[in-house]
C-alpha cells in the first residue's frame, strides 16, 4: 500500500495542504508544534477514523472553523487507484466515501488502508492500566476479521443494556434476554483472541529478537479474565455473577476485562525491564502488529512513526532500519533526523507553522 497524495482543509493547525509523495522513505522535520504530528494523524484517520493520540474527532476542526477534511490518494499493492475522503465537524458529525462511494460503517474502511503508527504513546502499552493493551488488541483483530468487530461491537451494546437494567434492579428474565446475545458476542471473541493471538506472539518474537541483536528473549502472555468452553458456559457464568453484579450496578467479568503481559526474558516487563529495554518491546509490538495485518490482510501496511525514533537509543535506533521492511512506505517525524546518514535516504519536507516545503540540508532549524 502506497499513499501518494493527501489533501487536508482545516485540520488541527493545517489549514491548506496539498501533498504529493513519490517514495518510501518520508520524513518530515521542524521544531516541535509545527504541525508535523498533525499530518501524520490524519494519515492515521484514513485507516481507522481514529486519532493515534486518543484525541476526539470535534478537537481536530481548527480553531474558529466548523468543519474539517481530508482526502487520501492511494496505490494498492496491485497498483489499482484508492481514496478516501473524510469530513468532520466540530460537535462530531462525520462522513466518509471510499472510492467515490458513501461508507457507512467501519467495517467498510477497517482493512482498507492497513497502517501502523509508532509514537511516544505506545510506551502506555508496557505500563499503564488493561484497557489500552485491549483497545490495541481489539483494533488489530478487528482489522482483520469483520466476525471479530462485529461481535465486540453487539458484546458491548448488550453489556450497556445489561448493566442499565442492573442498576435499575429488574427482574431476572429481563437481565436475561441480554444476556443471551452477550454469551454468544463473548463466545465468539474469546475464540478468535485464542485462535489469533499465538500469531501476534510469533511475530513479537520474531521482531524483539532482532531489534536486541538475540541478546534478549521477549514474549506476549494472554490473560483472559474468565473462560468458557461455549456460549452456554458463558451465559452460566453471567447468571452466576448476576447477584454481585447488581450491587456495582456492572457486568464485571468477561472478555471485556481480558489482558495481555510483555515479558522480558520471561519476566513482566513492566516491572523488570529498563525504559530501553520497555522502548524496545513497544517497538517490536508494533512491528509484530505489522507482520500480522500482512500476513492477514495480503496487504503491505504503511508505516507512522510520530517522533519515535528519537526516543530509541543509538543501537536501537539503527536496528529499527533494519527491521524496516524493503516494500513498506514510511513516514516519519523529527525535530532532526536519527542519524546524519539518514538525512539522504528520506524524501524530507520541512514544516513550519503548518507549511511544508521540501527540505534543503543548509536551513537552520
Amino acid at each position: 500500500m502506497r499513499l501518494v497524495g493527501i489533501n487536508l482543509e482545516n485540520f488541527r493547525n493545517l489549514g491548506s495542504v496539498r501533498l504529493q509523495f513519490s517514495t518510501d522513505r518520508i520524513f518530515f522535520i521542524g521544531k516541535n508544534g509545527q504541525g508535523k504530528s498533525n499530518l501524520l494523524e490524519a494519515i492515521g484517520m484514513c485507516s481507522t477514523l481514529r486519532s493515534f493520540r486518543g484525541a476526539t474527532t470535534e478537537s481536530m476542526v481548527r480553531e474558529d472553523c466548523t468543519e474539517a477534511s481530508l482526502f487520501a490518494q492511494f496505490l494498492d499493492d496491485h497498483g489499482n487507484e484508492r481514496d478516501v475522503l473524510v469530513s468532520f465537524g466540530k460537535k462530531g458529525a462525520k462522513s466518509v466515501s471510499l472510492d467515490g462511494e458513501p461508507a457507512k460503517r467501519l467495517n467498510d474502511l477497517l482493512g482498507q488502508f492497513p497502517l501502523v503508527c509508532l509514537s511516544s504513546r505506545d510506551f502506555r502499552l508496557v505500563r499503564e492500566s488493561p484497557s489500552d493493551r485491549r483497545k490495541w488488541m481489539d483494533l488489530v483483530l478487528s482489522s482483520t476479521s469483520s466476525e471479530y468487530l462485529s461481535a465486540l461491537q453487539k458484546y458491548y451494546r448488550s453489556m450497556k443494556e445489561r448493566n442499565a437494567l442492573l442498576k435499575k434492579q429488574a427482574a431476572d428474565a429481563e437481565v436475561l434476554a441480554f444476556e443471551q446475545p452477550l454469551a454468544a458476542s463473548a463466545e465468539t471473541l474469546f475464540q478468535i483472541r485464542k485462535t489469533l493471538f499465538p500469531v501476534l506472539v510469533d511475530a513479537f518474537e520474531h521482531s524483539y529478537a532482532r531489534l536486541s541483536n538475540h541478546l534478549e528473549t521477549a514474549s506476549l502472555r494472554y490473560l483472559p479474565d474468565s473462560q468458557a468452553s461455549d456460549q452456554a458456559a458463558w451465559q452460566d457464568l453471567f447468571a452466576r455473577e448476576r447477584s454481585r453484579d447488581r450491587q456495582v450496578g456492572a457486568t464485571r467479568k468477561g472478555p471485556h476485562r481480558d489482558d495481555f503481559a510483555l515479558l522480558l526474558n520471561g519476566k513482566d516487563a513492566s516491572q523488570f525491564g529498563s525504559e530501553g529495554q520497555q522502548k524496545g518491546l513497544v517497538l517490536a509490538l508494533r512491528m509484530a502488529e505489522f507482520s500480522f495485518l500482512k500476513q492477514k490482510l495480503g496487504r503491505v501496511p504503511i508505516l507512522l512513526a510520530d517522533d519515535f525514533l528519537g526516543e530509541l537509543d543509538s543501537s536501537r535506533r539503527a536496528n529499527f532500519r533494519k527491521l524496516l521492511p524493503p516494500n513498506a512506505q514510511t513516514f516519519a517525524t523529527g525535530t532532526e533526523f536519527p542519524s546524519q546518514e539518514d538525512a539522504d535516504i528520506w524524501e524530507a519536507f520541512e514544516v513550519d507553522s503548518g507549511r511544508f516545503c521540501p527540505f534543503e540540508p543548509s536551513t537552520n532549524l
